[in-house]
């Protein structure tokens, strides 16, 4: 089940297929998928497009953990900040300490009273954890958080966390843990997790320990991993796009930096300041006419040798409340796009109504 097996799946697939050329774009794990499929395979590769690229140097639990939990925090802060701006919308504090602040406080005040007899702290950290991955999420999970603050609406609560993150994901999470634990050597001293965790919960409480759980099982998996798969694209990939928001948490922007000079015919599209994992083909024209061309001629930006990379487009912007049906409807839209792209099957009826204020 490691990433280097399921891109020879990949390459079975090809073969199958009787071509011999694919295009492949990668999001996410996708990249890890992609940079190691073109290691392997690269004379199969007609185009090569990576969104949000995993950093193929660390292993997993510096990578999962360590490299993550900081960003997360700094994203999560950013929304924070953005619901006090629009305090007389969402009425959770002027100012992103006292959104912080209550955030936390009801984190800790659902310990030992569960919202609907569901969400406890883990639940209200995992529901609201899309806001540090999509900025296209912040209207409607802000509605969310105010609507159980204001309005003690704790049904809404409940059905965006099962949205999210409900129950019935467990072959998606065994196969996660299944590729993940045995791609590098997790450490097995459950101490160096503990000590690690507290460490950098200090400086990012927000995802550190949800992180560990979630990644726990590696340090008992009973098959080990390792060694770590080297990526190496040398001169033998001929061409690839490599596309990221510069605070994206996820993967973190240092991962695209990598995988540049790992494959020396790629360009790096940069997002400055975006804060969104994985989120081109969103209708950003810069991004995706980038993209199109590239596909339909293979036309790519200049390589810049001497800069950290090679083209730059704004970032989707930051969204604002809605004021009218219309708007409500599209960050609805918005809302149903982040939970497609995570592979959950969701429902109007699923997704709380925008209140307009």
């Amino acid at each position: 089940m490691t990433t280097a097996d399921n891109a020879r799946d990949i390459n079975s697939i090809r073969k199958a297929l009787g071509v011999s050329q694919i295009t492949y774009y990668g999001f996410s794990w996708g990249t890890d998928l992609g940079q190691t499929y073109a290691t392997l395979f690269p004379k199969t590769l007609r185009r090569l497009i990576l969104d949000s690229n995993v950093n193929m140097t660390r292993p997993g639990f510096d990578d999962f953990n360590l490299d993550q939990d900081p960003p997360f925090n700094t994203n999560e802060d950013k929304w924070f900040a953005w619901l006090a701006k629009y305090n007389d919308v969402y009425h959770l504090g002027a100012t992103q300490s006292a959104v912080e602040t209550l955030f936390y406080n009801t984190e800790e005040s659902l310990e030992n009273n569960p919202a609907g007899g569901v969400v406890g702290p883990d639940e209200w950290v995992d529901t609201f954890e899309d806001a540090a991955y999509y900025e296209e999420t912040w209207v409607e999970w802000g509605q969310v958080f105010s609507d159980y603050i204001n309005d003690h609406n704790t049904q809404e609560l409940v059905d965006l966390y099962d949205a999210v993150d409900g129950p019935g994901n467990d072959n998606e999470f065994a196969v996660y843990l299944s590729v993940l634990c045995t791609d590098s050597a997790w450490p097995t001293n459950w101490n160096r997790w503990t000590s690690t965790s507290w460490a950098t919960f200090e400086i990012a409480p927000y995802a550190t320990w949800g992180n560990t759980w979630f990644n726990g099982p590696c340090q008992s998996w009973p098959v080990r991993g390792g060694p770590q798969f080297k990526v190496h694209g040398g001169g033998r990939v001929s061409s690839a796009l490599l596309i990221d928001e510069t605070d994206d948490a996820a993967t973190p922007f240092e991962g695209s930096l990598v995988a540049r000079r790992l494959f020396p015919h790629s360009v790096l599209l940069a997002e400055p300041g975006g804060t969104s994992h994985a989120d081109s083909l969103n209708g950003d024209l810069c991004v995706d006419g980038t993209i199109a061309r590239y596909l339909q001629s293979g036309s790519l930006p200049t390589r810049k040798p001497y800069a950290a990379w090679d083209k730059t487009c704004k970032p989707i912007a930051v969204p604002v409340p809605p004021s009218s049906s219309s708007a409500a409807n599209a960050a609805r839209s918005a809302a149903a796009n982040v939970l497609a792209r995570q592979g959950k099957r969701v429902t109007a009826a699923q997704l709380p109504a925008v209140r307009i204020s």
